[in-house]
């Protein structure tokens, strides 16, 4: 069965990305990839644009959103399939509960980060475990990972063969045809559909794509977004 490729964590201008959905859909078709999934922080309002100009360019959009849970630590978790965004500011547990609630399926980004906030640790991880499914987890990502957690990371996930779901790559795009694809996800079936059924089953391939300099202003720029901007409309109640 010939496979096809996609690119399941991407963000866009609606939350602290550089690329609008016209130019996420455009930097994909570039790339050759088959499928994205919108998944902006806290926010669905850039997926119906983002699906209309994916159909009409032949790439498949799955409809999600990157969960911040409670604080202090805001976890993130990333939602695909969903039908209406799910509220930020819950337990991871209770997050991950909202997304099975409706039919949505639940992917752990960027684990084991060597960060206080976003990144769900080893301890948060195997308690969620012993509590809830999850259906896939990105081991291979972009996010900045020491060697040491890389190793812990993977030792984790062959440790949990049963309970860690499908093994995903993703890119964690902010910048568009800057860094669209530099980590992706290869599976069997065709579109959204397909995708879905290769998470289900397990048979997804992480893949490293290639990469390229993103230039400091635009990182900064990027930064700024992610770290000033974004809180900001966050407690203002812009964002959603």
């Amino acid at each position: 069965m010939q496979l096809e490729r996609g690119d399941p964590h991407c963000h866009t201008t609606a939350s602290d990305g550089l690329a609008t959905p016209a130019e996420l859909v455009a930097a994909a078709v570039v790339a050759g990839l088959d499928l994205i999934a919108v998944t902006d922080h806290d926010t669905m309002s850039a997926v119906a644009e983002t699906t209309a100009r994916g159909e009409a360019a032949g790439l498949a959009v799955v409809a999600g959103e990157e969960v911040t849970c409670r604080w202090p630590e805001q976890t993130h978790v990333l939602a695909l399939y969903l039908e209406r965004p799910v509220r930020s500011g819950r337990s991871l547990q209770e997050t991950v509960d909202a997304i099975h609630d409706q039919g949505g399926l639940v992917v752990i980004p960027h684990p084991f980060m060597p960060t206080y906030f976003a990144s769900c640790q080893p301890g948060q991880l195997d308690r969620l475990l012993a509590e809830r499914r999850i259906d896939g987890i990105e081991t291979h990502f972009t996010a900045p990972i020491t060697a040491g957690r890389a190793h812990s990371l993977a030792a984790f996930v062959s440790s949990h063969p049963d309970q860690i779901g499908a093994h995903l790559g993703a890119s964690d795009s902010h910048f568009g045809h800057l860094d669209l694809g530099r980590v992706l996800t290869e599976y069997p079936g065709r579109g959204a559909a397909g995708f879905r059924a290769a998470i289900e089953q397990r048979t997804t391939r992480p893949q490293v794509g290639t990469r390229q300099p993103i230039p400091a202003s635009l990182l900064a720029r990027q930064q700024l977004k992610s770290l000033v901007e974004l809180p900001l409309r966050r407690l203002s109640g812009r964002l959603g």
